[in-house]
């Protein structure tokens, strides 16, 4: 998977997946997946768009390889909004 992003100021994101990935059935099961890990992710994630790229071989990855993977691109790029610190005292 690859993860392209782009700073704005409302947050948007784009899935691709390419033909290489397999038939139709395939390609959306992929799309649905990575939508899904979206939309539990959103509200962690600094404001842009976001667009995921599937890579052959995606079809054949189970959900939670696919769901790490997008973890794993997004902490990469330093995307998460940082936790705050409220309320925990030292």
């Amino acid at each position: 998977m690859v993860l392209v992003y782009l700073r704005a100021r409302e947050t948007k994101a784009g899935f691709s997946v390419s033909n290489k990935i397999g038939k139709a059935v395939r390609r959306n099961r992929v799309r649905r997946i990575m939508r899904e890990d979206w939309r539990i992710l959103r509200p962690e994630l600094k404001p842009g768009k976001y667009i995921f790229v599937a890579r052959t071989g995606s079809a054949e990855t189970p959900h939670e390889r696919l769901t790490a993977e997008m973890r794993y691109l997004l902490h990469k790029a330093d995307l998460f909004v940082a936790k705050s610190s409220e309320g925990i005292k030292a």
